[in-house]
């Protein structure tokens, strides 16, 4: 998996936490959106977009640094050798019939 997926999904995760937990704590201000955002509708969407992009770029560069970015094509290798039979016997022998149907 690529980090800027693991960084994209993460992110609007913990934005929509936000936004739930946060929204409820902001209910006593629905009668004043209107204003609120006619005023300050555009500062906020720049401050949000910015908060976002620094939390997504922060989750990229740890995906990166932990070597996330490695560790689909890794086990896709390791599974790969494994279905050749090379590596676990046992494993590949599962793998065999497992992909027969044989689910004993």
């Amino acid at each position: 998996m690529q980090p800027w997926k693991i960084s994209a999904g993460l992110t609007a995760a913990l934005a929509g936490s936000a936004f739930l937990i946060g929204g409820a704590r902001l209910e006593y201000l629905a009668p004043h959106w209107p204003r609120v955002l006619a005023e300050h509708g555009v500062a906020l969407t720049l401050h949000i977009a910015l908060v976002l992009t620094a939390v997504a770029a922060a989750i990229y560069v740890v995906a990166r640094t932990t070597g996330l970015a490695d560790l689909g094509r890794r086990v896709d290798l390791a599974e790969r050798s494994v279905r050749r039979g090379e590596g676990d016997a046992g494993l590949a022998d599962s793998l065999r019939r497992d992909a027969r149907g044989d689910w004993e």
